[in-house]
């Protein structure tokens, strides 16, 4: 813990001796942004808006060399960019995570574990799945490359809008009903006739 605290301090000290001239272009660029609706370049909406938009974005590109591997061997004959992608798309995921409204509370150790944790498993289990895919549908690249990016789109509107429940429950917006169910309950409402 102490390692990653001396570390945010260092990448702090650099960040605050930043030349002068750095905040007059940040107002310019946020000047032109705000008029197209993009949130200006702060540190907390590059942390947490703009990374995470970088991170879907590398998760897309993810999903499309997973689901058709030979488009992105020829895009980038030089390199296989699967480890990139991932470590990208990775990050992306941990800063929305860290970012969350209820986990703002945690301690800071405890949040970077469950951002990391979410982070490694949102794209791991993606590839999985893509992996799965695949190789059910055998070779046919176009169907993989649409199936890989309407599967990604469809976990992120879910993982979206799970988190949004869990945030709207935790700050009391949603309760949790006095009855849930219980499977082993003899109650006639909860039996299925089969």
């Amino acid at each position: 813990m102490e390692v990653v605290q001396r570390i945010c301090r260092k990448i702090k000290n650099h960040v605050i001796a930043a030349p002068e001239s750095l905040p007059i272009a940040l107002e310019a660029v946020n000047k032109s942004l705000s008029r197209v609706k993009i949130p200006p370049f702060t540190r907390d909406n590059i942390l947490y808006y703009y990374i995470p938009m970088q991170g879907l974005m590398s998760y897309t590109t993810l999903s499309v060399t997973v689901m058709n591997p030979h488009l992105m061997v020829r895009l980038f004959p030089q390199r296989d960019i699967t480890d990139i992608l991932f470590l990208s798309a990775g990050s992306g995921a941990g800063f929305w995570l860290w970012a969350r409204p209820h986990v703002a509370a945690a301690p800071p150790a405890r949040r970077f574990s469950w951002a990391f944790l979410g982070g490694c498993f949102w794209p791991l289990g993606s590839i999985f799945l893509w992996a799965i895919l695949r190789s059910s549908i055998g070779k046919r690249p176009v169907l993989g490359t649409v199936l890989g990016v309407a599967t990604g789109a469809i976990l992120t509107n879910i993982a979206i809008d799970y988190f949004r429940y869990v945030e709207l429950m935790f700050c009391g917006e949603v309760h949790i009903p006095d009855e849930a169910y219980n499977p082993n309950s003899d109650d006639d409402k909860y039996d299925i006739d089969i």
